[in-house]
Parts: C-alpha cells; sequence; structure tokens
C-alpha cells in the first residue's frame, strides 16, 4: 500500500489569533508525542485535513510533512465547530513505533443480512486494540454472513484481526444482533378492545346519570 502523506506549514501564529488562519482555509495543529522534544504548532488546509481524515481516521499510522521537518503521527484528536461541524483543530500524535498503542478502529461490515422478519443492528462501529503503530489495521472487517435467523449475533471474540493485533474491547461485546420484528395487533383484537372500552365508557355514563336523576329526586321531596 502506497505511504500515506500529509502536508503541513510550520505556524508561529497562535491564540485567537487563529482565527485568521481558518479564514484563510486552515486549519491550526500540534504535533507532539514520546519521540519529539517539543510541541510543534503547525497547520493543514481544510479542505485536504477533512479528506484525509475521513479517509484515514484516528488510527492509521501516516506521515506528517512541514518544511523542516517530518513525523510518523496519529491523528489523536479533532475538536469540531458545534454549529458548522467542520474540523476547527487537530491534534498529530507522534509515537514510538517500537511501543505498543491501543487504538479505536472503525468496522466495515461485508455480507449484511436481508431477512424480512428481522431488524438487523449495529451496537459497535469501531473496536478497540493493541498493536504496534505499523500494524495498527485501518479498518476492521466483519463478515455477518454467519447471520440467518432472528437471535442470531457476532460479538468481538468472533472477529478475525490482523497478526500481531489483540483485541482490547471484551469478547462476549456484541457488534450486531439480528431482532425480531413486532408483531401487529389483529384487527378483529383492535376491534374488540375498542367495543369494550366504547361500552364501559357508556356504563359509566349511565350510572351517573342515574346518581344525578336520584339526587334531583331526593332534593325535591
Amino acid at each position: 500500500m502506497a505511504e500515506l502523506i500529509l502536508r503541513a506549514e510550520p505556524r508561529t501564529i497562535l491564540g485567537k489569533k487563529v482565527k485568521q488562519l481558518r479564514r484563510n482555509g486552515r486549519i491550526p495543529a500540534v504535533v507532539y508525542g514520546p519521540v519529539l522534544s517539543e510541541t510543534v504548532s503547525v497547520s493543514v488546509d481544510s479542505r485536504e485535513f477533512d479528506r484525509f481524515y475521513h479517509r484515514a481516521g484516528h488510527a492509521t499510522l501516516f506521515t506528517l510533512k512541514w518544511e523542516g521537518g517530518e513525523q510518523a503521527v496519529v491523528i489523536r484528536d479533532v475538536q469540531m465547530d458545534p454549529v458548522r461541524q467542520i474540523p476547527i483543530h487537530a491534534d498529530f500524535f507522534a509515537p514510538n513505533l517500537r511501543v505498543v498503542l491501543t487504538a479505536s478502529v472503525p468496522i466495515n461490515f461485508h455480507n449484511e443480512p436481508e431477512i424480512t422478519d428481522a431488524i438487523l443492528t449495529h451496537n459497535l462501529n469501531e473496536l478497540q486494540v493493541s498493536a504496534l503503530p505499523a500494524e495498527i489495521p485501518q479498518h476492521i472487517e466483519v463478515d455477518l454472513s454467519s447471520m440467518t435467523a432472528v437471535g442470531d449475533s457476532v460479538r468481538a471474540g468472533d472477529v478475525s484481526l490482523p497478526a500481531g493485533v489483540t483485541l482490547i474491547t471484551p469478547e462476549d461485546e456484541i457488534i450486531a444482533i439480528l431482532s425480531g420484528v413486532a408483531a401487529a395487533e389483529e384487527p378483529e383484537e383492535v376491534e374488540a378492545a375498542d367495543e369494550e372500552a366504547a361500552e364501559a365508557v357508556a356504563e359509566v355514563g349511565a350510572e351517573a346519570d342515574s346518581e344525578t336523576s336520584g339526587e334531583s329526586e331526593s332534593g325535591e321531596s
């Protein structure tokens, strides 16, 4: 697979002045980690980063390049604008490539069952795993072809992981499950229930009229 590269620019603009960067179509970011002696401030093109982030996610190791430096990193955190839901700041973490790293990896579902009397529910959209940074997969493939009847499920422990990758998510955690569709009430039952309710209302009304009539007669005597 071709090396993943994201290009950045050194950044001297800090604090509240970064608003100008954003207006110019760039996202302020920092690079930090155990292999760096100090935090490096950079910026990345907002459109390029948005495409890259959706492609790579949090788990993928890639090379961040800027004038005067480059570093193998993962995207550790992305701050989003709460209204426009676009990235406004990014943290790039530079790990020690010889030390195991824990990461949440997105799930790709395949062969989803098509059963008319069942509902497929995805309980998890990612799995937590640990591995050397370079061995953490971009996605984890989950095959749902074994799910053929209501009650069938796929759990975290059922998933095959690449060599060198260890599952951290509990093995009995349900990833996907087939649930039954609730049966609708029969028309006759609904009609009977409506009739019973109507009769009950009529009886209460009759009793109320009887009591009112009795009170009126007592008052006249």
